[in-house]
């Protein structure tokens, strides 16, 4: 089959019905593998009159610890400058805060956490798949025109329009999805596949708005060839479509119909996939089966997850039968029954009619059977020291560090993988921003194509942080920075994993721009004029003016210095009734004297030394 040549509803079927067959044993496993999860596996063998209802959640409990201690779920993203000039990193430290926020907001729009379900898909099936996806219906939002009705206010016109200046600037088309990964068939041998089909349910009503979606506006269709979908009968109803997805070709079938073919105009499938690493291609030439890769956490003990619920369920039988333990008589068993309905006091004619059944003893090699099931479903899956429970014998941090760190690297793999999944995505957002020429402000962080520079790498990282370990990192870090061995940069990005470091040195440079006393006077004064208080301030100035000049022509003696002599104006006091440069902005220490506290806070509080206050500062 030719990749490069137009889809038809004959060339999708037939690879659906290839890719299907390659998966074919992959997915008969991961329903065996939700059984466990779901805990609706079978616990005795069919025949046999024994309770099914309780089942330990060991099985479902080890794969959501693991995906919510070992796997992080918040991206890092770092972009390297495209130059070495301070332009091309001004940029690029545009770019991370916007991308990251992108990534966020993408996957607080779906319903699941996308990261998290990616996370737990890799340990629960070995196996997951990514799909980036453009809204169209944001996208008609975007681009929508606002105009004004023939008898519409000129008020709500505008109304209108400040909403779509909003909508063409902060709404984000980007969608990042974990669909299941059996609804989703790739080619397992490739990493960048280059054919997807996206098999499954969709709603008539979402398959009506994707063709009306590619009307223009004279009501013809933009390109590739349409067929609309009808949803009048059941608009909720669901139809079986297969999505095909090459890098020339997208085509959608739904019911045997083909609804349109289009040219792929972004130039990449817009899926990718892994393998969590926990599986092994096996030597046999005639196995080579995905299904040997796509390995979760749970395979290799599913039988001993079996055992150890069996042993559960007997012992809690046999529990219940001491508890309950039957009555034997000799008697009528129906007038025993109406005897002891009647009270504890009962009427037989011998001792030994009535007896109670013997209680079985369990033996102790019964529990240390189960013992030895726990060990090897914890050597199978990972430690509970990684779910925060601490190890019997283990009495230091040190030593519970020791074993979590080694117990970890069991995650190592799929949490690159997870990091590589997400770098695609995150490539592939940029891509469509500097394609589409999108100008996008998500959180309050804007990015351009002319910030991306038509190079779309970045790197989108999940580090599980300890904050004591972290903290250690940190003032470690401020010392190499204070003896010259580490720039604030690096400093700011490997240690206080800041992102955005030429915001950091704008932000820096302001802070010492509003401590100089100039600035902190207009500032002070601007605030005064804000509060309405700075009128009041030049009157009260104007009329002490007025006063003092009345007494030096009253009594012939020049104006009081205070008042304003030499046309100069009183200085502004503070809050503390010092002048306004000796309260703001006076450096600490020694050099802030003169704004220190000389006086105590209530009468029977002794002033503080000035001695303690210069150290203090």
């Amino acid at each position: 089959m030719n990749l490069d040549e137009k889809p038809t509803v004959e060339s999708i079927r037939k690879m659906v019905r290839h890719l299907e067959g390659v998966w074919s044993r992959t997915h008969a496993k991961w329903e065996v593998v939700d059984s466990y999860y779901q805990q609706t596996f079978r616990l005795w063998p069919d025949g046999l009159d024994r309770p099914e209802w309780l089942k330990p959640a060991r099985s479902r409990s080890i794969v959501d610890h693991a995906t919510d201690h070992q796997l992080a779920h918040e991206p890092i993203v770092s972009r390297p400058p495209v130059e070495d000039d301070e332009e091309a990193k001004r940029k690029a430290d545009r770019v991370e805060p916007a991308l990251k926020a992108i990534m966020d907001e993408a996957s607080l729009l779906e319903p699941s956490l996308t990261w998290k379900q990616v996370g737990k898909h890799l340990l629960l099936y070995g196996y997951a798949v990514v799909e980036d996806a453009l809204d169209t219906k944001v996208m008609q939002s975007r681009r929508n025109k606002i105009r004004q009705g023939r008898n519409e206010p000129d008020e709500e016109f505008e109304q209108r329009q400040r909403v779509q200046r909003n909508k063409s600037k902060t709404m984000m088309p980007f969608r990042v999805r974990a669909p299941h990964p059996s609804r989703v068939l790739l080619d397992p041998s490739e990493k960048q596949p280059r054919i997807a089909i996206k098999h499954g349910q969709r709603r008539s009503i979402d398959l009506e708005d994707i063709t009306r979606n590619r009307l223009n506006i004279n009501g013809r269709y933009r390109r590739g060839d349409v067929t609309s979908w009808d949803s009048e009968g059941d608009p909720f109803a669901w139809v079986m479509t297969d999505e095909y997805w090459t890098e020339c070709w997208h085509a959608l079938v739904a019911d045997s119909k083909l609804l349109f073919v289009e040219k792929n105009t972004w130039g990449f499938v817009p899926f990718s996939h892994a393998f969590a690493g926990f599986g092994q291609q096996v030597t046999s030439i005639e196995e080579d089966d995905p299904s040997y890769l796509a390995v979760g956490v749970l395979e290799p003990v599913m039988p001993s997850l079996k055992a150890q619920a069996q042993a559960v369920a007997g012992r809690h039988n046999a529990l219940l039968d001491a508890t309950f333990n039957p009555v034997g008589t000799t008697m009528d068993s129906s007038e025993l029954q109406d005897q002891l309905s009647r009270g504890d006091i009962i009427e037989m004619g011998n001792r030994s009619d009535v007896w109670r059944m013997d209680i079985p003893q369990l033996p102790r090699w019964l529990f240390a059977s189960e013992e030895w099931l726990d060990r090897d479903i914890e050597q199978g899956t990972f430690t509970r020291a990684l779910a925060g429970i601490r190890e019997q014998g283990v009495s230091t941090v040190g030593q519970q560090a020791i074993l979590s760190t080694a117990a970890g690297r069991k995650f190592v793999s799929p949490s690159r993988q997870l990091e590589h999944l997400a770098t695609r995505s995150a490539s592939h957002i940029l891509q469509w921003i500097d394609v589409i020429g999108m100008t996008l402000t998500v959180q309050g962080h804007q990015i351009s194509p002319s910030d991306i520079q038509h190079d779309y790498a970045c790197k989108v990282s999940f580090e599980l942080i300890d904050p004591v370990l972290q903290m250690q990192s940190r003032e470690l870090g401020m010392r190499e920075v204070q003896q010259g061995l580490k720039s604030k940069e690096t400093y700011w990005s490997a240690d206080a994993r800041l992102e955005d470091a030429t915001g950091e040195r704008r932000r820096l440079l302001e802070d010492l721009i509003r401590n100089d006393p100039e600035v902190q006077k207009i500032l002070a004064g601007e605030v005064m004029k804000e509060a309405g208080l700075l009128d009041l301030i030049e009157r009260q100035q104007a009329a002490q003016e007025d006063g003092a000049a009345g007494m030096g022509m009253g009594m012939g003696g020049p104006p009081p210095m205070n008042g304003g002599g030499g046309g100069q104006p009183p200085p502004i006091l503070g809050p503390d009734g010092m002048p306004l440069q000796q309260t703001m902005g006076t450096p600490p220490g020694p050099a802030g004297g003169l704004r220190e506290m000389r006086q105590g806070l209530t009468p029977s509080v002794p002033g503080p030394s000035r001695v303690g206050q210069n150290r203090a500062g």
